[in-house]
């Protein structure tokens, strides 16, 4: 079910949930959270719901898709949306597509249909603010959520939000990354000595390629350089050199899900290594709602200098 009303407020939305609950003998139980969705465009409600709505299913929740104007200057309004039952999937919807001065208090607007007693995450599929931390439905939420990855300049964008960064902070390219480093967890757990330096190739600009970098220059210690695969999309190879001149590697081709290990008197083997959806890595982030110290650690530490490297370069 639909429901469609112009020209109203949070207050009457909030009100006609409650009655859409009692005529259809339902309640809010087994909602755990509250996703919060900032998207820029009308354009891009139906993305974040189809998204969403997949998320639901791990995840049941109360989604609140929140389409943020250019400027809140004019007359006040408020035009909301309301799906629930089939048109909803397993979550209660309300889009809220507040203008002119109504969306200088977003905040405000949105509190009355917070679900009571259950934590708040706030998810910006598009473009993330300056400052997630400071946004006013950022200071809403226990976890605040960017996609990097979305925007036109993915790596300026992470190394921007590492100059604000929040403790509940997260970016999707971080869960993008995941079963790359429990593989590499897994490889490196296997050597009998440390490596004396680590290549990661990739694209210039995906954040994947720097994660990791980061991610294992902080784990093993031992240099890492960055080489750019103009073919790739997102990681293409990251080779081991020891001190012996052996070498392991695991690598994946940009059309490929599954990734070749090749070690020293070792037949090579195929592993899978898909790359992960959007959903996925959401219903990953959303599976933790405390402050992910270590991802902080690695944006703050480690993105920047890498980035200022390529700069330099």
């Amino acid at each position: 079910m639909i429901i469609t009303l112009k020209n109203t407020t949070s207050a009457k939305v909030a009100s006609r949930i409650i009655e859409l609950r009692d005529e259809r003998g339902s309640a809010a139980l087994s909602r755990v959270l509250t996703l919060l969705i900032c998207v820029p465009d009308l354009i891009d409600v139906d993305n974040a719901i189809e998204v969403s709505d997949a998320v639901s299913r791990e995840h049941p929740c109360r989604v609140i898709v929140v389409v943020e104007p250019s400027s809140t200057h004019g007359e006040a309004r408020l035009n909301a949306q309301i799906r629930v039952g089939d048109a909803a999937g397993l979550s209660d919807i309300i889009i809220l597509e507040p203008r002119g001065e109504a969306a200088s208090n977003i905040d405000s607007l949105v509190a009355p249909l917070l679900q009571s007693d259950t934590p708040v995450v706030t998810y910006w599929p598009v473009t993330p603010p300056e400052n997630p931390g400071q946004h006013p439905l950022g200071r809403l939420a226990v976890k605040r959520i960017t996609d990097s990855r979305a925007t036109s300049c993915p790596m300026e964008t992470l190394v921007a939000l590492s100059a604000v960064y929040t403790p509940g902070d997260t970016d999707l390219a971080w869960a993008g990354v995941t079963l790359w480093r429990a593989l590499l967890a897994a490889i490196a757990e296997d050597f009998d000595r440390p490596p004396t330096s680590i290549r990661v190739s990739g694209n210039a600009t995906h954040p994947s390629p720097f994660l990791v970098a980061a991610w294992l220059h902080h784990q093993l210690g031992v240099p890492v350089e960055r080489v750019v695969d103009r073919d790739a999309l997102t990681i293409t190879e990251i080779t081991f050199f020891f001190d012996d001149d052996t070498t392991v590697s695991l690598t994946r081709s940009v059309s490929s899900s599954v990734a070749r290990l090749s070690r020293p008197g070792l037949e090579d083997r195929n592993v899978n290594l898909a790359r992960r959806s959007v959903r996925d890595s959401l219903m990953e982030d959303l599976r933790r709602l405390d402050p992910d110290v270590y991802y902080g650690e690695l944006l703050t530490g480690e993105i920047r200098p890498l980035a200022t490297c390529d700069e330099d370069q």
